[in-house]
């Protein structure tokens, strides 16, 4: 049976006798486009970089909060048995950020923040469907646009870079109206996304030294996809 059965007839049509017959192979491809949103939460770290020597801590690990996110998607399914195998991109808005005071023996007047301005992942993934419910893992790559800030009463100084990373989740998909066309999904899925460290403020100004910035992500999204079959089912009978 594929992911979302065909909907029978009154007088079934070629298709919906083929979903109605058990299969041994079959590989429809399903293009896809939808909408997410949801809520993201992270770390992150600075850490003092003096040349090719990392140094101590300056703010040690601190919350990034108050962040949804929000955007589009748009992907492609392959279906073997039960088998699920897929890609997809999405990008998505957010306003993740935090902010916390120097620590010691860094200047404690002064204020170091991190803020994740939007975030664009491209990954694989591999599911299980059971009837018109899907159960998937997923991993990629991930990419953010990304700033730095040093403050205290005086002067504010603002480093940005684009962050590459590991993302990697599972989530699930339900196909809650189903036509020949193809269906519509409802979508819920955690991801996690690792940035590693990159280095701001480089080289320093204004008394804010360089360093390296670590992020992590933890993002949880719901949505609605569009999925349309771009061929017919290969069915083989017993």
């Amino acid at each position: 049976m594929r992911w979302w059965p065909c909907r029978p007839r009154s007088t079934p049509s070629p298709i919906s006798q083929a979903c109605l017959t058990k299969p041994r192979r079959q590989g429809p491809r399903k293009g896809s486009l939808g909408r997410k949103g949801g809520g993201n939460w992270g770390k992150s770290e600075h850490v003092r970089r003096a040349g090719d020597d990392s140094g101590p801590t300056i703010t040690g690990t601190f919350n990034l909060s108050g962040a949804a996110v929000a955007g589009g998607v748009f992907g492609c399914d392959f279906q073997i048995e039960k088998t699920v195998l897929g890609f997809e991109n999405d990008a998505s808005w957010t306003n993740q950020h935090g902010k916390v005071q120097d620590l010691p023996p860094f200047n404690v007047g002064v204020t170091s923040g991190t803020r994740e301005k939007w975030i664009d992942m491209f990954r694989g993934r591999v599911g299980y469907a059971l009837d018109q419910f899907l159960i998937y893992g997923t991993a990629g790559i991930a990419f953010a646009g990304t700033e730095v800030t040093v403050s205290n009463q005086v002067v504010q100084v603002t480093s940005s870079q684009t962050r590459t990373g590991l993302a990697a989740g599972l989530g699930g998909e339900w196909a809650a109206y189903v036509d020949t066309w193809g269906a519509v999904t409802l979508k819920l899925e955690y991801v996690h996304v690792d940035f590693g460290s990159k280095r701001y403020v480089d080289p320093p100004i204004s008394g804010a030294v360089t360093r390296d910035v670590r992020l992590t992500d933890d993002i949880v999204r719901a949505g609605v996809n569009v999925r349309f079959n771009w061929d017919k089912p290969v069915v083989t009978k017993y």
